[in-house]
């Protein structure tokens, strides 16, 4: 779905190959959102990261991607402007949490991309 998008805004790849900033894409925002459940710092300057790449993406792509980025925005600055202090977890336990979270959702993805489009169905390569 978004690779058409490199053809009609090749700018938008900031001159990466497009596979690699697809998956570096990918890293990113999975590790902002993890850092949203991390201290009050993390997680109020990763809900500022994100809003303002929904508030650009909104900027080049208007109306559809304003009507579905507006409630996101709201959530991350509703999270952004929370001033409760956190749950206190160890440091040390935050890169094997990281890891088992990306490894879940990394096998999930897999695991409903194969599921939906299996190997001998129309879709098959």
């Amino acid at each position: 779905m978004t690779y058409p998008l490199f053809v009609t805004h090749p700018d938008m790849s900031m001159g990466f190959d497009v596979a690699f900033f697809m998956k570096a894409a990918g890293v990113v925002e999975f590790s902002l959102a993890f850092a949203l459940i991390g201290t009050p710092l993390m997680r109020r300057t990763a809900a500022i990261v994100l809003a303002s790449m929904f508030v650009t993406a909104i900027l080049e792509f208007r109306k559809i991607d304003a009507m579905g980025h507006a409630p996101i925005i709201v959530v991350l600055l509703a999270i952004a402007a929370d001033d409760r202090p956190g749950r206190r977890h160890s440091p040390f336990t935050a890169p094997a949490c990281y890891l088992a979270a990306l490894v879940t959702v990394v096998v999930a993805y897999y695991a409903g991309h194969a599921g939906l489009f299996p190997a001998s169905g129309p879709y098959a390569h």
